[in-house]
């Protein structure tokens, strides 16, 4: 057992085993203690998600700027219908491990904004506050909307996708959602979505039963296991990168002239510039070393005269 709990952990299971209460983060029978091991493998599937919402939902909308997790936690169902007041955007999404249904939403505001600026509109949603259903319009673009995002989601929870996602039903009040009780443990995910001045919550649910039953493979995703490059590997990279052809610039000292002159020269006109001596050799932006202009074997050639200094201003050529 040491090898797989740190003492504290240890003392915990003991206090429990013998009667005595549990509190505190090393609670292990409480399913958010689990969650918080799987927190940087949960964090880098739902990162990764938002990325690819954003660049997918910015095809439909203009101004998005971004999509980040705001925070992710374990929720009763009876919970996140609190968190989530009608009316809001539901997709109930298959595809998740033991037959469960991960639930994309969308906060009521959110749509509001979204649904105006696809419209034409500046996203304004303060009049829609107050309302208690979606309209058609709406209802028809949020599906949409949902559909689109299903490769993303796919491709995010790829690790333990036991199919490909798709939307089994759509609703705009969790009460409503079927094969979930109050007393269903879920880890939740708010996003934010950044738009222009405009903040809302996109939110990703998955049931704690589908988490659970593949939280091996999502430990073993995490990389916290996986052990660090070998020397060979590390040897063979290096040698690959010292046989790498890089691309030498000759780049010649820089002189100014008058736009009216720039404007009148004419083919046979001699522009003066400083010494040949300075003549610096680049790689990409990057000055390496300081050469001299001449020839070799009839051929024009640079002396390498030693290593570029780092106080010299870039030329204007």
């Amino acid at each position: 057992m040491s090898s797989v709990l740190d003492p504290e952990e240890l003392e915990a299971l003991m206090a429990q085993e013998q009667g005595g209460a549990v509190e505190g983060k090393y609670n292990l029978a409480r399913q958010d203690y689990a969650v918080q091991r799987l927190i940087p493998t949960l964090s880098l599937i739902q990162s990764q998600f938002a990325a690819a919402a954003c660049r997918r939902m910015g095809e439909f909308i203009s101004g998005i700027q971004s999509i980040e997790t705001d925070r992710i936690t374990v929720m009763k169902f009876d919970e996140l219908q609190g968190a989530l007041p009608a009316p809001c955007s539901i997709s109930l999404v298959s595809g998740m491990p033991l037959g469960g249904r991960l639930i994309i939403a969308f906060e009521s505001e959110l749509v509001f904004h979204l649904v105006d600026r696809y419209f034409g509109g500046y996203g304004s949603a303060a009049a829609d506050a107050a309302r208690e259903q979606f309209s058609a319009s709406e209802y028809s673009f949020m599906e949409i909307l949902a559909a689109a995002l299903l490769p993303d989601l796919g491709e995010a929870w790829k690790v333990v996708m036991a199919g490909t996602p798709t939307i089994e039903s759509q609703c705009s009040d969790p009460r409503l959602l079927e094969g979930f009780s109050d007393a269903d443990s879920l880890v939740a995910t708010r996003f934010s979505v950044d738009i222009g001045d405009f903040t809302g919550g996109l939110w990703s649910v998955v049931p704690w039963s589908a988490i659970d039953a593949v939280r091996d493979s999502l430990a073993e995703s995490g990389g916290a296991n996986k052990k660090p490059a070998s020397e060979e590997w590390r040897s063979r990279m290096a040698t690959r990168l010292d046989e790498t052809c890089v691309e030498l610039v000759a780049k010649l000292p820089g002189t100014r002239i008058s736009l009216q002159r720039v404007a009148n020269l004419t083919v046979g006109e001699v522009i003066e510039l400083p010494s040949a001596e300075e003549v610096l050799l680049m790689a990409g932006e990057q000055a390496l070393l300081r050469a001299s202009l001449g020839s070799h074997q009839g051929q024009i050639a640079v002396k390498v005269l030693g290593p570029a200094g780092r106080g010299r201003p870039d030329s204007d050529v």
